[in-house]
């Protein structure tokens, strides 16, 4: 191997044979390294358990790489190949990841400092450790190569031995001079940690291992881009991958159309000399709907009074469709989700079976078919865990909430999905021969429209409550508005009508009607419908009356189960205690006819003439014997009866008890709020009295400026009258406050806060009618003096 570069000068071969006497001579001068002082071999191998497969820790790489390279006005290109072996014969057990970048490269002593990044919120590497775990996860050494403009090489060294308990060691060169070879060559005789990487990348020879690098460098600067960034792995680590590395890179080439939702056109990604394209979820689903949603990250919806459209969240998109490829599989149809975040759409959490997560219900076929729910958070609303594998909610302070909004709003639109097309088939069997009908479709789309670009179909003129179960429903799906449009390339074929089947008579056998057994215990008679009922179906308006309305109604509701329970009680206890007597009272018939029989066996061994009489007596007693045994399997079974009535009354009773003390604790809430309320009115009305005092001294300071105007002196009248009335409305008020205090009553609190209001606008409106006549009266004081001039001037020219 002998390029003609300008890496390769005619000192080279000299310079690589005087190396062969000098392996044993290298020191450290000082070289530029990241180092740190964390335990260097504990992070090491924290970092090799952050993945389950090394298709994941190539993904965090190419985070990286994407982070880089995507940019709207720029053709990225992202290559990965193997890494050329030692010799012609040797196996490739090596990857390398190169990708060329919009903007300069930092140095890379910054690029390498274990948990340090300048990357944003809307980038996928944002913790600082990308690059480096991922590295340790798939090879014992990495080499970490750079380009910026003008052939600027930086090299640095992921390297296992070179860590130790004292520090993590990961040391980094940037090559300044044009020859290359002979720098390369002083840092390798000036640092060990240097030789000590290149040896194990040489498999033990220092020369081959620099070898390899130079065709690197080399490969880097020959190609047109002026920016490149480039990760040798060296002999990568399968751990379970028994394909080695042509089995991990066509496993990679497999998944990366499906991990990465917003991937352009212009940009380009090769896998082993394979193209990629990034239209998987396009040529996988029919009937793709687009929803957008505002999600409410801080307030539950149950208790926020703009639940349907909060004035504050984030914007994400949801896309649904049905998958025949996954519907054909009779354990992997059911509704999945699939979450995906960041500018490049990064696929972060997969749930196979998501019914639950979503509230859908997950008995049997419910909700399957194919059915595939997609989330698009476009501006990383979310958080991430560090591997990017899910979402970690745990690091807000409202994560639960956010959460449960979250899930709640896209079980709502599958719900609204999953039963428009349900109830357009008839039945979930039709629905899923519709879905397998569009499979070879599917496979004939080339150029489809994106995902993050297309308008498709959707719904609108949508209205929507909360159910008992604290779910989210539309309330008008037959009625809402089904929009077709025309980027959903695949859809559904309309049903055809079915047909009348007439209906033939037949002769059937008379069937004797059953007698219904009797039941144990007595059923309530059907309710009728209270007004509870009719209150919590309708719409509500405000977090407070949302409250009360479910308190009400769960109290009158649980009042009437444990009443219904308790007349069940009764009723088996009463019967229970019938039973008892009864068995008592043929106890003692059973006992008198023993005494009969003992009497009777007696006279029989005197005279045999009573035989009948005996028999009599015997058969007597065996049939008094089988209902006696009888009664007593009945009494067993009240027994049972009134022991699990006892249990579900008691259980039903602790239920209704903590309901009850969740209900106090929510009044005691609502009674501290009423009270910092009355305190606030008192507070105002404190205001509203210094405000009085003020207008007060103004009038009458504006009464002794007009005294000569008697016009502006009747307005002043008027306006005091006004005043008076004002402030005995004041005085009224503060007398109701006083007497309201400590009550609970919302709608009149309310009502006194409405009356303040009005009256607080009233003052403000007579306070600037006050300021304009003062105005006035200052512009005709300013005219009176005005006149006085002149007055002057003229009785002193008439005087000369």
């Amino acid at each position: 191997m002998t390029p003609s570069t300008p890496f390769y000068t005619a000192k080279t071969e000299s310079i690589m044979n005087s190396l062969k006497h000098q392996d044993d001579e290298y020191h450290a001068h000082g070289t530029p390294m990241s180092t740190s002082h964390i335990n260097g071999e504990g992070l090491w191998a924290s970092w090799t358990r952050n993945f389950i497969s090394p298709e994941l820790a190539l993904l965090d790489l190419f985070d990286n790489a994407i982070d880089a390279t995507l940019h709207p006005q720029f053709n990225g290109k992202i290559e990965v190949h193997r890494d050329p072996p030692l010799n012609s014969r040797g196996r490739a057990d090596g990857i390398c990841l190169k990708n060329n970048c919009f903007r300069a490269i930092p140095e890379l002593s910054t690029v390498l400092t274990v948990f340090g990044s300048e990357k944003r919120c809307d980038q996928i590497g944002e913790n600082g450790v990308g690059v480096k775990q991922a590295c340790a996860a798939l090879s014992d050494l990495s080499i970490i190569i750079t380009m910026n403009e003008g052939n600027k090489f930086s090299v640095g060294f992921l390297f296992k031995e070179l860590q130790t308990s004292d520090g993590c060691l990961i040391p980094s060169f940037t090559l300044k001079s044009d020859n290359v070879v002979e720098e390369i060559t002083q840092i390798a005789k000036e640092n060990t940690q240097f030789n000590s990487s290149m040896k194990h990348y040489g498999g033990g020879d220092f020369h081959s291992g620099l070898e390899r690098l130079l065709a690197h460098l080399e490969d880097l600067s020959n190609q047109e881009e002026d920016r490149a960034f480039l990760v040798v792995l060296h002999r990568i680590i399968h751990r379970g991958h028994g394909g080695g590395v042509k089995a991990i890179m066509e496993s990679l080439s497999k998944l990366l159309p499906k991990t990465y939702l917003h991937i352009p056109d212009n940009f380009e990604v090769i896998i082993d000399s394979k193209k990629l394209s990034f239209k998987y979820w396009e040529q996988r689903l029919t009937e793709i709907h687009k929803f957008t949603l505002k999600i409410d990250p801080n307030h539950s919806f149950t208790m926020a009074q703009d639940w349907h459209y909060p004035n504050h969240g984030h914007f994400v998109c949801l896309f649904l469709g049905f998958d025949p490829f996954r519907a054909k599989v009779e354990n992997d149809n059911k509704a999945s989700l699939l979450i995906y975040s960041r500018k490049s759409g990064r696929l972060v959490k997969e749930i196979e079976d998501a019914r639950g997560q979503l509230g859908l219900s997950s008995g049997g076929t419910d909700f399957a078919q194919g059915l595939t729910v997609i989330l698009d958070d476009l501006h990383g609303n979310l958080p991430l865990t560090p591997t990017k594998q899910d979402i970690a909610f745990g690091q807000e302070a409202c994560g639960k909430i956010h959460e449960k909004n979250l899930m709640s709003w896209m079980g709502a639109f599958s719900h609204l999905y999953y039963q428009h097309f349900l109830e357009m088939y008839g039945t979930k069997a039709e629905l899923k021969a519709e879905v397998f009908s569009h499979e070879v479709e599917l496979n004939k789309l080339r150029s489809p429209i994106s995902l993050e670009s297309g308008n498709f179909s959707s719904f609108e003129e949508l209205t929507f409550k909360v159910s008992r179960q604290d779910k989210i429903r539309c309330m008008n799906r037959k009625k809402a508005k089904w929009v077709s449009r025309s980027d959903t390339l695949v859809k559904f074929r309309k049903p055809a009508p079915a047909l009348p089947v007439k209906s033939t008579p037949t002769l059937r056998a008379p069937v004797a009607k059953k007698r219904k057994a009797m039941k144990s215990v007595i059923q309530a008679p059907k309710r009728s419908r209270l007004m509870h009922d009719v209150m919590m179906e309708a719409p509500r308006e405000d977090a407070n009356g949302e409250i009360r309305i479910k308190e009400e109604a769960s109290v009158e509701s649980n009042d009437f189960k444990l009443k219904l329970r308790e007349m069940q009680l009764q009723s088996v206890q009463k019967k229970f205690f019938d039973s008892n007597k009864k068995l008592k009272e043929q106890s003692k018939e059973n006992e008198v006819l023993i005494n009969q029989l003992e009497e009777a066996r007696n006279v029989r061994k005197g005279s045999h003439s009573n035989t009948k009489e005996v028999d009599l007596l015997k058969a007597e007693l065996v049939t008094a014997r089988d209902s006696m045994q009888a009664l007593r399997g009945q009494l067993t079974q009240t027994q049972e009866e009134l022991r699990i009535t006892q249990d579900k009354v008691g259980y039903e009773k602790k239920q209704w008890f903590e309901k009850s003390q969740r209900t106090v604790r929510e009044m005691e809430i609502r009674t501290n709020s009423l009270r910092g309320e009355n305190e606030s009115l008192s507070f105002r009305l404190q205001n509203l009295e210094v405000e009085k005092e003020n207008l007060n001294a103004q009038l009458e300071l504006q009464k002794s400026q007009l005294t000569d105007n008697p016009d502006q002196s009747l307005t002043i009248r008027k306006l005091q009258e006004e005043k008076q009335n004002a402030f005995e409305t004041i005085h009224n008020l503060r007398q109701m406050l006083d007497a309201r205090v400590g009550l609970n009553n919302q709608d009149q609190q309310e009502e006194l806060q409405m009356q303040l209001s009005a009256l607080q606008s009233k003052c403000n409106e007579q306070q600037r009618d006050l300021e304009k006549m003062q105005s006035d009266n200052s512009k005709l004081r300013e005219y009176s003096r005005n006149l006085q001039q002149t007055y002057e001037s003229l009785k002193s020219i008439s005087g000369m």
